[in-house]
């Protein structure tokens, strides 16, 4: 029995593109047409400490969510996300009130032990916790089975692989995945989440794909690649291939009736995909708004955006800070 499992993450991560405007008709239409294709898990948007609006896939709670979802909807597949930081715990109920589950937590490299503890609260409420660490390529070796340690102390759920910068190529990929899968407890699914700054998550994802065990495996990914800057792993292309090679059975037209009918207007008024800035930002292992401040000046030339990306300090790499990369536009246009 095949072992893996696709979340799309359309609602949530593909509102970096619209401000996660789409329309509460288009949000209906997305997770019924998901659901008929059989994805097994649909993220649709972010909890977040704000005002809910009908037509915005960011949610104040989880009734919020909910009234924003289809009658018939399988409430087993639905997935919601938040930020560290960004949503009060006091505003989630125990998960027994709650006709969500599966909740995916989201935090930084130096935010490890509060994520981690979050988490547990997360799990003592009785969800099933994605635990998310942000810009997983950056960690030491020995930062990272650290973390996994932590993680295996909690059990949550599923532990995500979440190459924020798109900087994995398949030698990394498959090295942290041998470090995941000897180190997680086995009743823990991996999750990867892939970007496509270099052009390979796909190929990345087929990395994944050929080691597969026991273990349950879910990979990340959107209607179209839609995302912010180069992009995210196509949902139509990955199902394909699963159908293809691993005898899967999603639905391949009911995710072209989605590209059709809400995504491909998007792209054309906000399009996201491969670019060199995008690229370079791969490359420098840098926050990827930095390539998307830098491709406003049309006056740069790529040797020059490479080299303000290469000269952007640690600490900031991975933390997006718009001071910093206009006083190094600022030094390099003098």
């Amino acid at each position: 029995m095949c072992n893996i499992k696709v979340l799309d993450c359309t609602l949530r991560d593909g509102g970096y593109v619209n401000n996660w405007n789409f329309g509460s008709d288009s949000v209906k239409f997305i997770v019924s047409k998901l659901q008929l294709a059989n994805v097994e898990y649909m993220e649709v948007g972010f909890l977040a400490d704000c005002v809910n609006t009908e037509s915005k896939t960011l949610f104040f709670s989880i009734d919020d969510v909910c009234a924003s979802l289809p009658e018939d909807i399988d409430y087993s597949k639905i997935v919601v996300m938040f930020k560290l930081g960004k949503f009060s715990l006091n505003n989630l109920p125990n998960a027994a009130y709650s006709k969500i589950k599966n909740i995916r937590l989201i935090f930084k490299k130096h935010e490890v032990d509060l994520g981690i503890s979050t988490a547990k609260k997360l799990i003592s409420k009785g969800y099933k916790v994605f635990v998310n660490p942000t810009f997983c390529a950056n960690y030491t070796n020995q930062e990272f089975l650290k973390l996994l340690a932590q993680v295996n102390e909690i059990s949550p759920f599923a532990f995500s692989v979440v190459d924020s910068t798109g900087a994995l190529d398949e030698a990394h990929t498959m090295q942290i995945f041998k470090v995941c899968n000897s180190s997680l407890e086995k009743n823990i699914a991996l999750c990867f989440h892939f970007h496509n700054n270099l052009q390979l998550s796909f190929s990345n994802a087929k990395q994944v794909f050929k080691n597969l065990n026991t273990r349950e495996m879910i990979i990340d990914s959107t209607i179209f690649g839609i995302g912010r800057g180069a992009g995210n792993l196509q949902t139509e292309i990955l199902a394909q291939y699963l159908n293809n090679n691993f005898n899967k059975n999603y639905d391949i037209s009911c995710l072209y009736e989605i590209l059709n009918q809400v995504i491909a207007p998007i792209y054309k008024k906000s399009p996201w995909g491969f670019t060199i800035p995008y690229y370079l930002s791969a490359k420098n292992s840098c926050h990827p708004y930095y390539a998307k401040f830098l491709s406003k000046y049309n006056n740069l030339t790529y040797s020059q955006i490479n080299c303000i990306l290469q000269s952007i300090p640690v600490n900031y790499k991975n933390i997006y800070n718009e001071k910093v990369i206009a006083t190094l536009f600022s030094s390099m246009m003098k």
